[in-house]
This record gives C-alpha cells, sequence and structure tokens, in this order.
C-alpha cells in the first residue's frame, strides 16, 4: 500500500503540514524535526504527489510546444533544442503537434491550458485568425518562434527570412545564372513572401528585372518541391537555377529535375532553405541557407523562463501560473543565416544544352 503524507507525519509524531514544508525544502522546522520527517519518508518509500504539489505552489514545471509539422526535419531539432534548454531550467516539455492543420493549432492553445502549463512556445510557420485572437488576451506567458505577432505582447524570434532568400539568389548569380526561378509556399507561411522578396532583392541589385523571376507557388514538402519544379519548368524552360522556400521542397526539386532526365547541378543548380540534417546527404549534397535551429530554441526557452518569473510563476515555484508578464508590445528578435554551399549547385550549363 502506498505511503500518504499522513502516515510520515504519523511516523515523524509531526503535523502534515510540517512534512510539508520540510519535504518542500521550507525553512522553519528545527534540525531534528527535518531529520525525523526526512527518516520517515525514507523508512515509508513517501513519494510526494507531483499533482498536489503543483496545485500547492501553482506550477507545473512544464511548458508547452506548438509545433506545425513533425515530419518536417526542421521541426524535430527544433524540439531538441527546446527541450535540452527546458530541461536545464528544471522544466519538461508538453508537445502538440499541429500536422499541418490550422484548426488544429488552436485548438492546442486551450489544450494546453486546461493542462495547466507554465507558458508555451508556439512554433509554428503562420498565424490565423484564431490564434491572434487567442493571443490578444493569453492566460499565460507565450513566445513565438519562427513566426511573429505585430502589435501583441510577446517576444518573438526568427530568422531573417528575407536575407536568406537574397543570400541564395545572389549564390546562383555569383556562379554565372541569369534565369533563375523560384519554388515558395502558400501565403499562410509568414516567411514565404519574405524569402521571395529576398530573391527579388538580389536579382535587383545585379541590374536585373525582378518582376522576371518566375514563381510557383507548392505545399512546402517533398512532393509539393516535386510538382512545383514541374509546373517551373513548363513556365521558364530556360531556368538554369532554382531558389527552394524549404530542404524538402529542394529534395522534390532535385528528384524531378533527375526524373526529366536532367542532372544537379549540371543542368540545373538548387538551393533550400533550412539547413536540416538530411540536407548533407541528399545526392548531391544541398546547398542551403542555414538557421540558427538550436540558438532559436534557447532563446525561446529563455524569454519563457525570464516571463514566468516576471509574472512570479514556474521559476521560485510561488505565485499564479496562468497570469502573463508584461502589457507592452514587443520587438521581434532577428538571427542571421549563412549559407552553405554544397554540391547541388554550381555554374549554368551552356544555352540550349538541355537534354530533351
Amino acid at each position: 500500500m502506498t505511503a500518504t503524507i499522513g502516515d510520515v507525519a504519523r511516523r515523524a509524531g509531526v503535523s502534515t503540514a510540517t512534512v510539508s514544508r520540510v519535504l518542500a525544502g521550507l525553512g522553519g522546522a528545527r534540525p531534528d524535526t527535518r531529520e525525523r520527517v526526512l527518516d520517515a519518508a525514507r523508512a515509508l518509500d513517501y513519494r510526494p504527489s507531483a499533482v498536489a504539489r503543483s496545485l500547492k505552489l501553482r506550477t507545473t514545471k512544464t511548458l508547452g510546444l506548438i509545433i506545425t509539422d513533425i515530419e518536417n526535419p526542421f521541426f524535430p531539432q527544433l524540439v531538441r533544442a527546446v527541450e535540452d534548454v527546458a530541461r536545464e531550467h528544471g522544466f519538461v516539455l508538453l508537445l502538440c503537434n499541429a500536422a499541418d492543420d490550422p484548426d488544429r493549432e488552436a485548438s492546442y492553445l486551450d489544450l494546453l491550458v486546461d493542462r495547466r502549463v507554465d507558458g508555451v512556445v508556439i512554433a509554428v510557420s503562420g498565424l490565423g485568425v484564431r490564434h491572434r485572437e487567442w493571443l490578444a488576451e493569453p492566460p499565460l506567458p507565450v513566445v513565438l518562434v519562427n513566426t511573429t505577432a505585430p502589435g501583441l505582447p510577446h517576444p518573438s524570434i526568427a530568422s531573417d527570412n528575407v536575407d536568406g532568400g537574397r543570400q541564395a539568389a545572389a549564390h546562383l548569380l555569383d556562379l554565372g545564372h541569369r534565369r533563375i526561378g523560384v519554388l515558395t509556399a502558400g501565403a499562410r507561411h509568414a516567411a514565404a513572401p519574405e524569402r521571395v522578396a529576398g530573391v527579388r532583392q538580389a536579382v535587383a541589385e545585379r541590374g536585373l528585372d525582378p518582376a522576371s523571376v518566375p514563381i510557383v507557388v507548392g505545399e512546402p514538402d517533398v512532393r509539393g518541391g516535386e510538382a512545383a519544379l514541374g509546373q517551373l519548368l513548363a513556365d521558364a524552360p530556360e531556368m538554369t537555377g532554382v531558389v527552394a522556400y524549404n530542404d524538402l521542397m529542394a529534395i522534390g526539386a532535385m528528384r524531378a529535375i533527375r526524373a526529366c532526365g536532367c542532372t544537379v547541378p549540371g543542368d540545373i543548380s538548387v538551393v533550400g532553405f533550412d539547413d536540416v540534417a538530411i540536407a548533407a546527404y541528399t545526392d548531391p549534397p544541398l546547398t542551403t541557407i542555414a538557421q540558427a535551429i538550436a540558438e532559436l530554441g534557447r532563446w525561446a526557452v529563455e524569454r519563457l523562463v525570464e516571463r514566468l518569473a516576471e509574472a512570479g510563476a514556474g521559476v521560485d515555484g510561488h505565485g499564479p501560473a496562468g497570469r502573463a508578464a508584461g502589457g507592452h508590445a514587443s520587438a521581434g528578435t532577428v538571427l542571421p543565416v549563412r549559407l552553405i554551399a554544397r554540391g547541388s549547385s554550381g555554374p549554368p550549363r551552356e544555352a540550349g544544352t538541355r537534354p530533351g
């Protein structure tokens, strides 16, 4: 039979309140009383109830994390980064995978509140109407990753998507490409128009017409990249370089290029975005724009822990966990990105030499 706090109190000859204070590490008990309580707890193999403790201290030492799609390798790497730093601060992580469904993402916000998490990291590709309504008056501290909520009082961090698009296109232009196409994601993905804007900026800097850059919208996964590349080839058959929204679309594009009898980078060069772990192991290895994923995760958790401390929740074990800290709009933090040049990009082929 499992021992209770009352059993410990009777064995030690003290009140249950004294047992609770001693086991919580709070002061007030005499040294001999403290030793009797600890001896009794060890003898009875007593384990305090985590639920009861969380109700008393009003913190569960749990953080929620909502991500867009666990199948995209970018997000598991981000999850690992967030979890590692959360553990450093004594928190455990409750993960919610939205499976690229905006309604599912929004429903998880209420679920995490019901589960009494102390704070939430929202790492999604874009915020819908339901997100913004909930975030306008959140019941607990929130930090945003990979997206922003202008005008709302939440710290946010994202990579420099405009500069990433610019670096990707500049790399191809420096190699000699002048016919560059873009595979991008739908408008729901906040980074998509920013990366396209970066490509156009690089093209304009070379004295070329940014409006001449062909753009195809597709799903941000391998199949979406394959389909979008096929459409891009139909729209711009003389294209020699491709900038993809992310590494998955880039991998799909390389598959489609090979399927039509062309080579990468001999006929068409491809540049991705994210630098997920598999990017270095594709055939050929993928040239891509690297995000500082570990730094994104660390920044998010450390800002959330700071907000919990401001609200008096979760960090020192006292105060209401449900009150969000701060009331002013928070400027977003932007992390720099860098080009990783690998085998999928090279000088353009000579005009008219494409097979088929």
